[in-house]
């Protein structure tokens, strides 16, 4: 039981881990100096990721949240989400920030976003919608990146990987889940970054 408790953990924090990739490639795509795109990606995801997860799960354990905020209505999570969002693009205009971060960002809440506005109508998982999402902005970035198709070739087969481990339990909610997020996540993300250079 204390495995499956830990794959449960782990599996709740690859859609961070995922997303803190792409912000963090996507500030180092932009640019900048190394030094001052690991700073924007940093503190995005400090911003973004750490922050709401360490209030959200430090009011849990108090006991001061009503109801769990899995079964919280999507309107205030969304909203919160955007208000964080809206902070971080202000600053990214102000500060004069990676615009391919903006793209990230915005690449995260839509599809945050899908995912708790349609699940009263159909269910998405969100793991497989960031490894969707992920299979398609981490290839372009490392493509940016790096000389050569090696790391964005490994990338895809990496993400192939952990979405066939999510695909145990049955493939039909899986996929459909990574398809919507490569086309929804990914898509806008692609879109985004060439407006945005």
């Amino acid at each position: 039981m204390a495995g499956g408790s830990r794959d449960l953990k782990a599996s709740n924090m690859l859609p961070g881990v995922l997303w803190s990739a792409v912000i963090l490639l996507a500030a180092l795509s932009s640019g900048m100096t190394t030094a001052a795109a690991s700073a924007w990606g940093a503190g995005t995801i400090v911003l973004l990721l750490v922050f709401p997860w360490l209030l959200v799960r430090g009011l849990d354990r108090r006991g001061d949240l009503r109801s769990s905020i899995a079964r919280a209505p999507a309107t205030p999570v969304i909203a919160g989400a955007g208000a964080l969002c809206f902070i971080l693009l202000r600053l990214i205009l102000w500060l004069d920030g990676p615009r391919a971060l903006a793209a990230a960002v915005f690449a995260m809440l839509i599809s945050y976003a899908v995912v708790l506005v349609l699940d009263r109508a159909v269910k998405l998982d969100w793991t497989c919608v960031s490894i969707g999402a992920a299979g398609v902005a981490v290839p372009v970035l490392l493509f940016a990146l790096a000389s050569g198709p090696v790391l964005p070739a490994a990338a895809v087969l990496l993400l192939c990987a952990l979405l066939a481990l999510r695909m145990r339990g049955g493939w039909q909610l899986p996929l459909a889940s990574a398809v919507a997020g490569a086309a929804v996540g990914g898509g806008l993300f692609v879109l985004l970054q060439g407006l945005s250079t």
